[in-house]
C-alpha cells in the first residue's frame, strides 16, 4: 500500500487539537504503510499544516514518502516566495509534488500559463529537482479541470472521485466522466480528493465511509487521500486499502445510483456551495 491510501491534512486533521495526537496519526500512518502525504499553503492559520509536517514527518520519514502541497497564487513573484516558505515550513529541500491549488475558472487557467503567470516557475522547479511533478487541483468545475489538463500540460490532477460526480450526475459537474478518459489517455496520473463528499454522502442509500473510500480506490487513481481526522479514520482506511477488492463496473454503476438516486448534490456536498475555501472545517 505505499501511495493507494493518502493521509489528508487539510480541515479534517487541523481538527486535532492534541499535539501528541497530531504527532502520533503521522507515526502510526508510517506504521501502516501510508507513503502519501498532502498538505497546502493555505491549510490551517499561520500554515500549520505544513508546519506539523515539518515537525513531525520530514525529520524522520523523508525519504520514505511522496510529500505533496499546493499554491493558490497564480503569478510568478508570489509562486517563488510563497514555495520558499513551503520548503522552510515543511523543513526539507524538495517537494515531490507541488499543485496549482483549487483551480475553479479558465481565467485562473489563462493566468497560470500567461507570461508572468505561475507555470514558469513550477517548470522551473521541476528542471532544478526543488519538485518532481507538476499538479493541478479543483473542486468546482470539472470542465474547467479539463481545459487546466490541455493548457498546462501537468503531470497529475487532484479532484473529487465519488459517486456523486459520474454519467451525468450533478448538472454536468463530471470529474469521473471528464477526467479520468483524458487523464488515462495522456499520461497523466490521477489522484482522489473529497472521497465521501466531505462527509456529504454519507448514509445516502445507506451508505458507509469504508463503501465510499473503496468506490474511490476501484477507480485508474494512484492515490485516494482521505482527510484524516482520527486515528480510527487512519485505521480504517489502511485497513480497507490492503484488503482491498475493487469494485466492478457493474457494482460502481450499482453504487452511484444508490447514492445519487433522488439527491441534489449541489445540496449535499460542502465543496459545491458558493464561496467555499479549501482546507476550512464546514463540519
Amino acid at each position: 500500500m505505499p501511495t493507494v491510501l493518502g493521509f489528508g491534512a487539510g480541515s479534517r486533521y487541523l481538527q486535532i487539537q492534541d499535539p501528541e495526537l497530531a504527532e502520533r496519526m503521522i507515526v502510526r500512518a508510517i506504521e501502516l504503510g501510508v507513503r502519501y502525504f498532502d498538505t497546502a499553503y493555505t491549510y490551517g492559520a499561520n500554515r500549520e499544516s505544513m508546519k506539523r509536517f515539518g515537525r513531525y514527518l520530514t525529520p524522520r520519514y523523508r525519504d520514505q514518502i511522496l510529500l505533496a502541497t499546493k499554491l493558490e497564487v497564480r503569478d510568478a513573484e508570489s509562486a517563488k516566495r510563497q514555495f520558499e516558505e513551503c520548503l522552510t515550513d515543511l523543513n526539507t529541500d524538495r517537494v515531490d509534488i507541488l499543485h496549482f491549488h483549487a483551480v475553479g475558472t479558465k481565467e485562473e487557467v489563462d493566468r497560470i500559463a500567461s507570461n508572468d503567470g505561475a507555470l514558469k516557475v513550477y517548470r522551473n522547479l521541476k528542471e532544478s529537482g526543488a519538485i518532481r511533478a507538476i499538479g493541478v487541483t479543483g473542486h468546482a468545475d470539472s470542465k474547467v479541470l479539463r481545459y487546466a489538463l490541455e493548457r498546462l500540460q501537468p503531470d497529475c490532477i487532484m479532484c473529487p472521485q465519488n459517486p456523486g460526480h459520474g454519467q451525468a450526475q450533478q448538472g454536468g459537474i463530471r470529474f469521473t466522466d471528464d477526467i479520468i478518459p483524458y487523464a488515462l489517455q495522456h499520461g497523466i496520473g490521477l489522484l482522489a480528493m473529497k472521497t465521501t463528499g466531505q462527509d456529504g454522502l454519507m448514509g445516502r442509500g445507506g451508505v458507509t465511509g469504508p463503501e465510499l473510500v473503496r468506490y474511490a480506490m476501484s477507480l485508474p487513481v494512484a492515490s485516494a487521500i482521505v482527510g484524516m481526522s482520527s486515528l480510527e479514520v487512519l485505521e480504517s482506511c489502511a485497513s480497507i486499502a490492503r484488503s482491498l477488492v475493487p469494485m466492478t463496473e457493474e457494482e460502481m454503476a450499482a453504487f452511484r445510483q444508490r447514492v445519487s438516486e433522488g439527491t441534489d448534490m449541489g445540496q449535499v456536498l460542502p465543496y459545491l456551495t458558493p464561496g467555499y475555501v479549501d482546507g476550512v472545517s464546514y463540519a
